[in-house]
């Protein structure tokens, strides 16, 4: 299982404790709960043609610059 550290202050750290009496958890099980709902709440699904109409390319984009023709023989 993977391990996540971090460093709170000892008030954070307190605050938390108190929380997961409250609640009947343990600190693990809050901060697992948390940071679940977190990634849940803030990740978006990815979807095929989330892109769409927010990539412009130019008309030319294909076009070798002029120039450059030395550079590609």
């Amino acid at each position: 299982m993977p391990v996540l550290q971090t460093r709170i202050s000892n008030e954070d750290a307190d605050a938390v404790k108190k929380y997961a009496e409250r609640k009947g958890m343990t600190t693990s099980q809050v901060v697992r709960e948390s940071l679940a709902s977190y990634i849940t709440d803030n990740t978006q699904p990815i979807s095929f043609g989330c892109m769409a109409d927010r990539i412009w390319m130019a008309d030319d984009f294909d076009e070798l610059p002029e120039g450059f023709e030395e550079y590609t023989e």
